[in-house]
């Protein structure tokens, strides 16, 4: 599974990742919201307050990195296009195969 996510293009792993983050903050917001609040919930009230929040948390920072990502790596695709385009190749001319060979004697 991991090797096929990975062998995707970079928009639709973003993709997975994102619709991941949104499952883990669905998570943590249940966690938070239902099983926390219940009336004695094994472990007490205070693990499942943690482990939501964090849930939460976690899923909103790794949101933002992977927009940032997208955006930084746009912005390094328009970058190299822009070096491509501004520094064009070109050749030495090959003298010997022209028969200009008495042009360098000079």
């Amino acid at each position: 599974m991991i090797k096929y996510i990975l062998s995707q293009k970079v928009h639709l792993r973003s993709l997975i990742g994102i619709g991941f983050c949104f499952l883990i903050f669905l998570v943590g917001y249940y966690i938070l919201g239902y099983i926390s609040t219940e009336a004695n919930p094994p472990f007490g009230d205070t693990i499942y307050i943690l482990i939501g929040s964090t849930f939460m948390f976690t899923s909103i920072v790794v949101f933002v990195l992977i927009l940032r990502y997208l955006y930084y790596y746009k912005k390094k695709k328009e970058k190299q296009h822009r070096k491509r385009k501004s520094h064009k190749l070109f050749y030495l001319r090959d003298v010997k195969k022209k028969g200009n060979s008495d042009s360098l004697n000079k």
